[in-house]
């Protein structure tokens, strides 16, 4: 595809690295975006690149190619990318998570992720401020955290320093299709044609790809953040590692709608206090829920009792774009030709942003792509609806 038009729809982390990916193979690529670049979802989160919140399958295959992006994007970018390789700690305070642990701990292994089963002392001598009753724990030293959104705004700066044009403040109304083929946007400023178009517009990917004739059904699915402010100078860190509670994998799998509530506990760059999770199905509301902040703290105070000694500082949400398969739509749609997708990340678009980027450009430039795209066909939910009439 060299020398062709590519429009790229969404500045955040996903559609940024697209956008670099196509360019430097030679792809003529306009990013676009309604604001400005990573002035959404990827911004709100806590950085994280994980392997530990995974099992073995298709997710986990696309996190470790995942992963091994993320040390070149170290290696390229430097400090800019603030790169921490922490590590993760999935704790267990219930004895039904801990059950199960061994097992997909064993899964992950077989699948090439280094994890390490830990008891209650072994992991109070890694993490001292876990004071609360657990049964046990799995590391995983190889997760790290980052600056999504230094990253994000480094790989679109090098999408332009390749040749690609970055257009903000630009919010795309629909994809143009033509004879049954995607042929470009249009945008309150008129039309983009292009050979090929890439929606990348995370939670607000449905109703572009409705425009063009495919059913994907993204939805947003809201999660909220507290920060709390730790003292100055904040080394040692209360908190080392990433920390997980065991029931955080069951709350990301979960359908359901209302709201789910488990603990995730780390540091900023900074060394202030992140404390999670939260996810609900509610729609494009983004408001703070000062309840939630209040629950979250008080489950995570549950691991880390001196959690309460900390002011909150800060609180917002952001809407993770959700699938109900909870795989991501990644590539080129057979039913809509010039169209790919790359939305659908849910939680883990940062730790698969620069992936998801590369194997889009790689399967639009004809190259074989660093893993299987059939699990994350966008076209499955339409062949799903079709079969189901």
């Amino acid at each position: 595809m060299t020398g062709a038009d590519v429009v790229v729809v969404g500045a955040g982390i996903v559609g940024a690295a697209t956008a670099r990916e196509l360019a430097v193979r030679g792809a003529a690529v306009t990013l676009v975006d309604r604001g400005e670049v990573s002035g959404g979802t990827t911004g709100l989160g806590e950085g994280n690149v994980l392997a530990s919140d995974k099992d073995a399958g298709p997710e986990l295959g696309l996190t470790q190619t995942g992963l091994r992006v993320y040390d070149e994007l170290d290696a390229r970018l430097g400090p800019e990318a603030q790169i921490r390789r922490k590590g993760a700690l999935i704790i267990h305070p219930e004895p039904d998570t801990w059950a199960a642990e061994p097992a997909r701990v064993q899964r992950l292994r077989a699948a090439g992720v280094e994890a390490e089963l830990l008891g209650p002392a072994e992991v109070r001598d890694r993490e001292p401020a876990l004071t609360g009753e657990i049964q046990g724990a799995s590391f995983f030293p190889g997760d790290l955290q980052c600056a999504p959104r230094a990253i994000t705004r480094a790989l679109a700066r090098e999408a332009v320093e390749a040749g690609g044009t970055v257009r903000t403040g630009c919010a795309v109304a629909a994809v143009e299709v033509r004879d049954g083929r995607a042929v470009g946007v249009r945008t309150a400023d008129g039309r983009i044609t292009a050979d090929a178009v890439v929606l990348a517009a995370g939670a607000w990917s449905a109703p572009l790809a409705r425009s063009a004739g495919l059913a994907v059904p993204v939805e947003p699915r809201w999660g909220q953040l507290a920060l709390l402010a730790a003292p100055r100078p904040a080394e040692p860190r209360l908190v080392r590692h990433k920390v997980i509670d065991g029931s955080y994998l069951a709350s990301v799998l979960s359908a359901a709608p209302e709201l789910q509530l488990s603990t995730v506990i780390e540091t900023t760059w900074e060394g202030d206090v992140l404390v999670g999770s939260s996810r609900a199905r509610r729609g494009f509301d983004t408001s703070v829920d000062p309840a939630v902040t209040e629950a979250m703290l008080a489950r995570a105070a549950r691991l880390m009792p001196g959690l309460r000694t900390l002011a909150v500082a800060d609180a917002w949400a952001g809407l993770r774009p959700w699938l109900p398969d909870h795989l991501p739509a990644i590539g080129p749609s057979v039913r809509v030709p010039g169209l790919s997708l790359a939305t659908g990340h849910e939680g883990a678009g940062v730790a698969l942003g620069p992936v998801t980027g590369r194997v889009v450009a790689q399967a639009l430039c004809g190259e074989p792509t660093a893993v299987d795209l059939g699990p994350f066909d966008p076209d499955r939910f339409a062949v799903v609806a079709a079969g189901g009439q």
